[in-house]
């Protein structure tokens, strides 16, 4: 007897299967704009500057990244029945060989300043989402997060072993919820090239950055005719003068 096909039923009396298509996911809207906020220290300016010249975003591995609850899930009732400790290990490998990048919807989220952008004195870049899709390659993900009370079901079929791994990397608990966090998964570290400097819409600079490090993004952004823009702060808020390259 030939297996059901997935997503049918059997029909009592007949014996006979009924296939039931199933709903699918769709995004008819995507953000226009893609914003990723970097640090700036004598260490990372060099390398910053060259990212944007260059036109790539470095993807770091799972093991760099700052939140100890990322790549958390759990187990299917199949797996955990049947035990699946050699499979845990493949997802795990395979998450480590995955190179990740964060972007957000919003440029002037507070905390991301704080924590991403070395306590406002760092930089934030803006993408044109669609310029930045036609240019990375076609094996890198741009991924939209997930947030959930819980860690996702890692399945135990019906998905690779690389799929599961990005699944691990493509939920975050609800507490993250705010940064309306992208992300960029590429399949090994390194950089993920967009090869299009039109593809950066402008440079926002933090109230709090080293001047040094200010003049060396303008002066740089102006032979790219980026605009760069910096940030102003008026008691709880926070706003971005006209361009200061010009």
């Amino acid at each position: 007897m030939c297996a059901a096909p997935i997503g049918s039923r059997i029909m009592p009396a007949t014996g006979f299967y009924k296939v039931f298509t199933m709903a699918s996911v769709k995004i008819y809207s995507n953000p226009s704009m893609l914003y990723r906020y970097r640090p700036l220290t004598k260490e990372t300016i060099d390398r910053e500057v060259e990212a944007i010249v260059e036109a790539y975003i470095y993807c770091p591995k799972f093991s760099q990244m700052n939140d100890p609850m990322e790549g958390a899930h759990r187990k299917s009732l199949p797996a955990i029945v049947k035990g699946t400790r050699e499979h845990d290990k493949e997802v795990l490998a395979a998450r480590e060989k995955l190179g990740i990048a964060s972007l957000s919807e919003v440029y002037d989220h507070e905390p991301m300043w704080a924590h991403y952008a070395d306590k406002f004195g760092g930089l934030c870049i803006a993408f044109y989402t669609r310029k930045l899709l036609e240019g990375l390659p076609d094996d890198v993900d741009l991924i939209r997060m997930a947030y959930s009370e819980k860690a996702p079901i890692l399945p135990l079929y019906k998905s690779t072993i690389v799929d599961k791994a990005k699944l691990t990397l493509a939920t975050k608990t609800v507490r993250w919820a705010s940064e309306r966090e992208w992300r960029i998964i590429s399949p090994s570290v390194g950089k993920a090239e967009y090869r299009n400097q039109k593809a950066v819409s402008r440079i926002y600079l933090g109230s709090r950055i080293n001047r040094a490090f200010e003049d060396r993004i303008i002066s740089e952004m102006k032979k790219l005719k980026i605009p760069v823009v910096k940030m102003k702060i008026d008691k709880y808020a926070i706003e971005f003068s006209s361009d200061v390259s010009r």
